[in-house]
């Protein structure tokens, strides 16, 4: 005869609550980094065009790889530039982008301060 064992109503919500609890040690999943930036890409692709949101995650990523990792100098981009020229250029064809929307524009240093912070927290994990 198969006897079932007692289900816990709240297994679930208690594994769940240990997870959380145990992220909440990271930078960029503690202070809601990711989160923030999961938010505003979807806001984004809800409101351009496919082909303008794929522009703007362009330059968007090509902006975040000017930032230097966790403990790291970031290198100077080709063609003589500072790096702080080609983020302002990045930056400048971003918003280009997002002009007509100005709650996207708003939250936009919002929006890169948060990528800094996972970047630098992903970059620390892979040097583990």
């Amino acid at each position: 005869m198969v006897t079932k064992q007692p289900v816990d109503d709240n297994a679930g919500s208690k594994r769940a609550t240990d997870f959380h609890n145990a992220m909440l040690g990271l930078p960029g999943y503690g202070d809601d980094s990711m989160m923030y930036i999961l938010r505003y890409v979807v806001q984004v692709k809800q409101k351009l065009r496919q082909c303008d949101f794929e522009e703007f995650m362009k330059y968007f990523n090509q902006l975040g790889s000017l930032w230097p990792e966790a403990n790291q100098e970031a290198a100077e981009p080709e063609g003589g530039n500072s790096r702080y020229e080609r983020a302002q250029e990045l930056k400048r064809l971003a918003l280009g982008k997002i002009q007509d929307h100005p709650d996207l524009v708003r939250d936009f240093e919002q929006f890169a301060s948060s990528g800094r912070a996972v970047t630098r927290t992903f970059g620390a994990l892979e040097k583990k």
